[in-house]
């Protein structure tokens, strides 16, 4: 009976939105942040679990998360102790085979759409609320498409985005942050795209580069609104590089709510071992009220 007993509670324990078996015993960039701040964050992934549970909780039936990879065995998620911003353990988000757009998108996707598991007694995403993750690129890789082959987008990078439901209950993207290369001098920056505006695209006026083989800050404070009311702001490591309000972020008023992500998404790159691979790190992911950006110094 003992046995029964113990295993029933294991079961339950396993659903829990964040797991505490190593997460409570290793300091973080987030454990260490003023208790203020700490108070303001509704769900965070430091990845301290060693794996992805806390993107994706195991035997939940409705867990309000997931990850969705697209590219079969070319698309990998998994944690990894290769590269950590703090803790031991991070998210390593591979793609390989994306190479000029002739065989199709390859994607990592990391998701989030409520505070914890609906089996928890999880609610949707507030209205407004700051997404945040540290990010690593090893290395400056290049989306950028050229003529003769480019099919005329140019290129994209996807390793941030909001999505919405249209009014057929269909996920739809609404504003991406694309990392996008600058044939000039070589740097990476941080670029809005949103199918659901006009101008589509919204780019730095001085682009912030974003540095290569270390770890750097990104936050968006997203304003959910289906009408033009909507906002949406970008810092990089503490600093603000990109504005935008009066827009949408919501596709209809039945589906206000809004769908966050990071990952690894494009049908090209360049600047890998092999042309059309990539991989990114994330670690000490958050979704918070309150700017945690600010105690970047």
């Amino acid at each position: 009976m003992r046995a029964i007993v113990g295993l029933c509670v294991a079961v339950l324990l396993s659903c829990t939105w964040v797991s505490r078996s190593i997460a409570e015993q290793t300091s973080t960039w987030i454990t260490q942040l003023p208790e203020e701040t700490k108070a303001s964050i509704i769900w965070y992934a430091d990845h301290e679990t060693g794996d992805l549970s806390q993107w994706d909780p195991p035997n939940c039936k409705y867990p309000g998360a997931g990850i969705f990879n697209t590219g079969g065995e070319e698309a990998i998620a998994e944690a990894t102790d290769r590269v950590a911003h703090s803790g031991l353990f991070s998210v390593q988000a591979t793609i390989r085979g994306a190479i000029r757009a002739q065989h199709g998108k390859r994607a990592v996707r990391l998701m989030r759409w409520t505070d914890r598991p609906w089996d928890q007694g999880g609610s949707h995403l507030p209205k407004s609320a700051y997404y945040s993750t540290w990010m690593f690129l090893p290395k400056p890789y290049n989306s950028k498409k050229y003529d003769p082959w480019d099919p005329g987008d140019g290129g994209w990078w996807n390793v941030f985005q909001f999505k919405a439901e249209d009014e057929n209950d269909v996920s739809q993207p609404t504003w991406v942050l694309n990392i996008g290369h600058d044939d000039r001098n070589g740097q990476l920056s941080v670029g809005l795209y949103s199918p659901i505006n006009s101008p589509r695209s919204i780019l730095q006026t001085n682009p912030k580069s974003l540095p290569i083989g270390h770890w750097f800050h990104v936050e968006v404070f997203f304003l959910v609104d289906s009408k033009n009311d909507g906002e949406i702001t970008v810092w990089q490591d503490g600093v603000k590089i990109l504005h935008a309000d009066q827009v949408k972020t919501a596709i209809c008023s039945k589906n206000e709510h809004a769908v966050w992500g990071i990952g690894n998404y494009t049908d090209h790159i360049t600047g890998g071992k092999t042309e059309g691979s990539c991989s990114i790190y994330f670690d000490d992911a958050a979704i918070s009220t309150q700017r945690v950006s600010q105690t970047i110094h």
